[in-house]
């Protein structure tokens, strides 16, 4: 597998038991970039979670933020669009959504095309991922949006040069020097010879299961360069947390093994 070819790995390997039937609704405004407030037919108002994206950081890159929340706003002005429920509310009581606007286009491909989001796979909204990393490559080769600005970019594992971007959504590509499995059932697939200050992408017990069911052997990516996306904080380094299998994209297979002449 060459590194021209990025393989979306588990993207295409999830499934779900089908849509929800899409309702209509009027769009009021919008909450964020993540979020809309919309009134149903029957007149009762909701927050809707536009599944599979992840804008820009208002704290890191607060123009791309702004931005980003101008052209929601613009796609949405005035808008009757139809929306089906792909998971149960979260804490602060958002429906996680497929958004279709009036001109039939998917909202959250649109937003990502544009450049104004990511495509941003999270436990419990299983979906078909595919449209949406694909309007991310398109979106990237266009240096479109916040791509331009800086705001989203392929960050390198480097400690020294992640740190910075530490307590936000990244996307992370590097070679995996080793994975390992703890007594716990957690699995560590680091990204540098010293696990205490180098860069790691952690599944728990419960991951590894969903990664294992999605037909992703954590352990067998050891010597792969592979692409990570997810939320960086502080853990012996900068790491990631994997909970969903669409976080991982495979760009290129590990090394065959040398065999003794």
């Amino acid at each position: 597998m060459h590194r021209s070819g990025v393989f979306l790995l588990a993207a295409f390997l999830l499934s779900c038991s089908g849509p929800a039937p899409e309702q209509p609704a009027v769009v009021e405004r919008a909450r964020s970039v993540h979020s809309l407030s919309i009134t149903d037919m029957d007149g009762e108002r909701q927050t809707l979670l536009i599944a599979g994206i992840q804008g820009p950081d208002r704290d890191q890159v607060p123009d791309a933020a702004i931005q980003a929340r101008a052209a929601l706003d613009a796609l949405i002005k005035d808008a009757a669009i139809t929306h089906s429920p792909i998971a149960e509310p979260d804490r602060y009581g958002r429906i996680p959504s497929a958004i279709t606007l009036g001109d039939g286009s998917n909202l959250a491909v649109t937003l990502i095309e544009q450049g104004w989001a990511l495509a941003w796979p999270r436990e419990g909204q299983d979906r078909d991922l595919g449209s949406l990393f694909d309007a991310e490559a398109r979106a990237r080769d266009a240096d479109s949006g916040a791509w331009a600005l800086g705001a989203f970019a392929i960050r390198d594992t480097d400690p020294n040069r992640l740190a910075p971007y530490l307590d936000s959504a990244q996307i992370i590509e590097g070679r995996v020097i080793s994975a390992a499995t703890a007594r716990d059932g957690w699995v560590f697939l680091n990204f540098g010879l010293d696990w205490r200050t180098d860069f790691t992408a952690v599944a728990d017990e419960d991951a590894v299961a969903r990664f294992n069911e999605a037909g992703l052997d954590l352990m067998a990516l050891e010597g792969a360069v592979v692409r990570t996306r997810g939320w960086l904080y502080e853990l012996n380094g900068p790491s990631i947390s994997l909970r969903h299998p669409a976080q991982i994209e495979l760009v290129d297979a590990p090394p065959a093994p040398t065999l003794p002449r």
